[in-house]
């Protein structure tokens, strides 16, 4: 790992208060935040939803900018460590980067020429008409 100190991130517990009985939903900054924080910190938006006590219906609708901000940073973050440590010499890492991210692929492409010849029949053939049809050489070929 690189010598850097990551910032440590204090997550706050989510709000617990009462789901409202009404449907009017009032936007909660304190809340936006934590819905930031536990999107950076990579939860799901179900998971996320769930831990706020809100509906996935009201995180999209009234906190979704904040949850993509928030997973925005956590990938921001995995970028930069992940180049660090390809640049400093980290191979699995660097090959990682470079299929994802450029394109790059150790797939080897063979291109096999000649005849084919098959055999199609309904019929089996016995092993004395096989080798007379196509292990004998005739000069009608």
């Amino acid at each position: 790992m690189s010598d850097e100190k990551t910032p440590e991130i204090e997550v706050l517990p989510p709000i617990m208060r009462e789901v409202p009985q009404t449907r009017e939903h009032q936007k909660d900054e304190q809340l936006a935040l934590q819905i930031r924080d536990m999107g950076r910190l990579g939860l799901s938006k179900s998971s996320t939803a769930l831990a706020a006590r809100i509906t996935p219906y009201l995180l999209d609708k009234y906190y979704s900018e904040e949850f993509l901000e928030g997973q925005s940073q956590m990938q921001k973050g995995l970028a930069t460590v992940a180049i660090a440590e390809a640049m400093n010499g980290n191979t699995p890492i660097l090959l990682h980067l470079l299929k994802t991210k450029l394109g790059w692929s150790e797939q080897q492409t063979l291109e096999i020429t000649g005849e084919i010849r098959s055999v199609v029949s309904a019929k089996p053939l016995s092993k004395e008409e096989f080798v007379q049809r196509y292990l004998t050489q005739d000069s009608e070929d």
